[in-house]
C-alpha cells in the first residue's frame, strides 16, 4: 500500500506532536485531516464522526488530550468510539512534556486500552508511565503489548536513537536512522498498513 493511499485523522493541539506527525505524513503524500481540539470554537457535537473517519487507516491522538478539559477528553473519546465502528486503528503518542493531568490522562487511556492499536513514546514517556504503573521502565513495552493487547508499542530514546518495538510477533531493537519520535511515528504509521506487521515490515517502518 503506497503512502498516498493512507488516510489519517488526528485530534490534538496546535504545536503538539500529533500535528507534527500529521505534517510529516502529509509531506509523504498521505491524505490527512487535522482537528485542533484546543481552539475555543471547537465543537465536537457538530462533527460528523462517521463521515470523517470512514475509510481511515489511523486516528492519531495525544495522551495529553485525555488530561485536559472535559470537553477535549470527551471529543477524543467520541472519536475513538467511531474509529472502532469504522474500522480505523487508534494510534496514541505519549507527549510527556505537555501540560496535563497525567494521572487522569493515563487512567482514561487504560480504560480504553483495548481500542488502541499503536502507541509510541520517548524514553521519558516510558519512565512517566512506569512511575504511574509502579513498575520498572523496562516492563512497559511488554505490559502494554500483553496486558493491554496493543498491537504495536514503539519506544524511542531520542538521545541515543535506540528503538524498542513490541509487536505481535516479538520484540525488535536497534538504532534508527529517523531523527526523532515524531518522525519515527509518522514513518511507522505510513509503513505498517502495507507491512502485514511482519518483523521485517516493523523494522523497516521504524528505520532500523
Amino acid at each position: 500500500m503506497e503512502v498516498s493511499h493512507i488516510k489519517v485523522v488526528s485530534l490534538g493541539h496546535e504545536g503538539g506532536i500529533a500535528k507534527g506527525v500529521i505534517d510529516d505524513l502529509e509531506s509523504m503524500g498521505a491524505s490527512c485531516t487535522w482537528m485542533d481540539v484546543g481552539r475555543s470554537d471547537f465543537d465536537r457535537t457538530v462533527v460528523d464522526w462517521r463521515s470523517t473517519l470512514s475509510g481511515t487507516h489511523w486516528l492519531i491522538l495525544e495522551m495529553s488530550s485525555f488530561g485536559k478539559e472535559v470537553s477535549i477528553s470527551s471529543a477524543v473519546g467520541a472519536a475513538m468510539v467511531f474509529a472502532e465502528l469504522e474500522g480505523a486503528k487508534t494510534a496514541l503518542v505519549v507527549d510527556e512534556g505537555s501540560i496535563m493531568d497525567a494521572e487522569r490522562a493515563w487512567g482514561a487511556i487504560v480504560e480504553r486500552i483495548r481500542q488502541i492499536g499503536f502507541i509510541s513514546m520517548s524514553a521519558d514517556g516510558r519512565d512517566m508511565i512506569a512511575s504511574m504503573e509502579e513498575v520498572d521502565g523496562s516492563e512497559i513495552g511488554g505490559l502494554l503489548r500483553l496486558r493491554g493487547l496493543v498491537s504495536v508499542v514503539a519506544i524511542m530514546d531520542e538521545g541515543s536513537s535506540l528503538v524498542e518495538i513490541h509487536h505481535n510477533l516479538g520484540v525488535e531493537m536497534g538504532s534508527t536512522a529517523v531523527e526523532n519520535l515524531k518522525s519515527m511515528t509518522a514513518s511507522m504509521l505510513a509503513g505498517l498498513p502495507s507491512s502485514k506487521y511482519s518483523s521485517e515490515g516493523v523494522r523497516s517502518s521504524a528505520g532500523i
